[in-house]
């Protein structure tokens, strides 16, 4: 496995547990300078999530301990992250999205209250962006992009995306054909 950058900042992240937030927040930062430098130094485990195909591979998890936890033993805390892309170059990004005391473990199907809980996040958190549709795009079997003015119906050729966005956004449309 390789190194993560773990995000702890996003505004949805949810943390159960009667530890005080500030150990609780030591412990999650010395986690994520753990995961900084090598992910083997923090006792990480992928979690299965069978039933839940879309989320597997994506849904990382390590146990560690609030600042001043005295265990000698297991670590009492668990985090959750989702990782976008579990293939990404290093350092890969993972986002927490759930944090808990084991003593809060939910009961019954985890797996299934975990994607409850991510979906929820992820739900929350993607902001869909609309947009007039001006162009109607398609890819080529060379990989580029076809771009078609749904009122003049003029074509645009691009080797991107980047390339296609400047390409519409400064499209000269002539109106409809006559």
């Amino acid at each position: 496995m390789a190194r993560c950058s773990l995000d702890l900042t996003h505004p949805k992240f949810r943390i159960i547990g009667a530890a005080a937030e500030a150990d609780v927040q030591a412990g999650l930062n010395e986690l994520r300078t753990k995961l900084a430098r090598d992910h083997r130094l923090s006792h990480f485990v992928p979690h299965p999530m069978k039933k839940y195909l879309a989320y597997q591979n994506r849904i990382w998890k390590w146990d560690f301990a609030p600042h001043g936890d005295a265990s000698s033993t297991r670590k009492g805390w668990r985090l959750y992250a989702y990782v976008p892309d579990p293939k990404a170059p290093e350092p890969i990004p993972a986002v927490a999205f759930l944090c808990y005391d084991k003593s809060e473990t939910p009961t019954g199907d985890h797996v299934k209250y975990l994607a409850g809980v991510l979906k929820e996040f992820l739900g929350q958190t993607i902001r869909e962006e609309v947009r007039d549709e001006r162009f109607r795009r398609q890819t080529d079997v060379d990989g580029k992009i076809i771009s078609v003015c749904l009122t003049c119906f003029e074509a645009i050729f691009s080797e991107d995306y980047d390339e296609a966005e400047i390409a519409e956004s400064t499209h000269e449309c002539l109106g409809s054909p006559a």
